[in-house]
């Protein structure tokens, strides 16, 4: 007999529901087993969320996490251990080599970060295996594991941007990886076109080199800039300042994404705010005239040494961390080129107008806010709308290059009627004093 649930049940019920819920329909947080491929091995590491991993054990897990590895490190390895296997495309075992864990915070939620490598048995590739894993899985039966290739430079994947291989669930504990198909040509080109994007995502290196732009076509004489004498001799100083640039940070580059030079990341970030912030004063008046060539090279050291953090952070093995230095180094470099060849024209017409140094005064006070607004949030920790300013301005870098050209066009479309005029005037003078002129 079917029979309708009283109000008050009704509301029992959801109360019920609700005093449950916090236990019932905690957050399923997901493991992630991350893959770095190398020439001959696999290193990655696997990341299990403590709450899981405290349903599937039982053991006070979550009591204090901040001394968990060291008190149970070895336990909770051995028990990784036993529920991870790889195995060749021949069915051999990889040998997998577990190092000690730790707890780490990721989106808000601790973990347990174990690091791993994995071997291919004698005459096997790396780059074919099958992955067998049931960690957490064989007692929560909703749980999720997303496994990801974060590094392969052969496929053309990297940190930045892993790519998923699949997802394991309770009687889908097995995955087949086959990526044979890459090369070293493939990686190439991935990574030159990361240090493509590297600059043109990059607001502070691209408004850096813009700053250096601005006054490169000119020559500083007494505390002023100047027109240089011609054309060509602005054209050499950009060269030279350019180059200089690319020197500097091609040297750091190279020595810190190949561990030579290491140096911490923060005071690198304040050095570029403030070789900015330099610049565009420079912009504004001659700092250091005649050898500005000099500074782009100090400071593109310093430039270098934040791109070397990029490739850094793949753990690329030698080979393809050489050619990624060079890759990268060559995207930055076609980059930088794309950059001056649709900037220095309009800005060589404009060195030998009244307009220039509008063009140049504005570009400078907007590189030196920018510069402030960089290095009170790097070195200080101070949020100011400065920067959010920065970005949204960056988002329109083509209208403003756009700007810039009919800005140019009009000046020379000016010089010109000017020029017209003048000679009108001129013909009209030279005719009217000629002999007979007056009639």
């Amino acid at each position: 007999m079917n029979r309708t649930l009283p109000p008050w049940a009704l509301l029992l019920a959801l109360v019920l529901v609700g005093v449950a819920a916090p236990v019932a329909a905690h957050p399923l947080r997901s493991t992630a087993v991350l893959l770095d491929l190398r020439e001959s091995s696999v290193e990655g590491e696997v990341q299990l969320p403590l709450d899981q991993l405290e349903l599937t054990l039982r053991r006070g897990l979550l009591e204090d996490t901040s001394t968990l590895a060291a008190r149970r490190g070895e336990e909770l390895t051995r028990y990784l251990g036993e529920h991870l296997a790889v195995l060749a495309a021949d069915g051999r075992a990889f040998r997998v080599d577990l190092h000690s864990p730790e707890v780490r915070r990721i989106d808000g939620s601790e973990f347990l970060v174990v690091r791993l490598s994995m071997s291919p048995p004698p005459g096997a590739t790396a780059r074919a295996l099958t992955l067998r894993y049931d960690a957490i899985l064989h007692r929560v039966v909703t749980h999720t594991v997303f496994v990801y290739v974060r590094s392969d430079f052969e496929g053309g994947v990297f940190s930045a941007h892993p790519e998923l291989l699949g997802v394991l669930r309770y009687r889908s504990t097995s995955l087949e990886m086959e990526r044979s198909d890459g090369s070293w040509w493939r990686g190439f080109q991935s990574v030159f076109v990361l240090g493509t994007r590297h600059i043109a995502e990059g607001t502070d290196h691209l408004l850096f080199l813009l700053v250096l732009l601005l006054a490169a076509p000119l020559i500083g004489t007494r505390g002023r800039w100047a027109p240089s004498p011609s054309t060509g001799h602005g054209v050499k100083q950009v060269v030279k300042v350019v180059s200089a640039f690319t020197l500097g940070h091609s040297l750091t580059l190279a020595a810190g994404a190949l561990g030579v030079l290491q140096v911490p990341q923060a005071p690198v970030e304040i050095l570029i705010a403030v070789s900015i912030l330099v610049s565009a004063v420079h912009a504004l008046r001659p700092l250091f005239s005649g050898r500005e060539p000099l500074i782009a090279v100090a400071f593109g050291l310093v430039h270098g040494l934040a791109f070397s953090t990029v490739l850094a952070e793949f753990g690329l093995d030698t080979r393809a961390l050489v050619l990624s230095v060079l890759a990268f180094n060559l995207g930055i470099e076609a980059m930088q080129l794309a950059v001056v060849a649709v900037t220095l024209p309009w800005l060589l017409v404009l060195s030998r107008s009244p307009v220039h140094a509008l063009v140049r005064g504005a570009g400078a006070c907007f590189a030196g806010v920018a510069a402030v607004g960089w290095i009170a949030e790097r070195a200080f920790s101070l949020q100011t709308p400065i920067v959010p300013f920065v970005d949204a301005v960056a988002g329109h870098a083509l209208l403003g290059v756009a700007l810039l050209a009919g800005l140019s066009l009009a000046v020379v479309g000016a010089t010109r009627l000017r020029s017209r005029r003048a000679g009108r005037v001129l013909s009209a003078t030279v005719a009217g004093s000629a002999p007979g002129g007056l009639g």
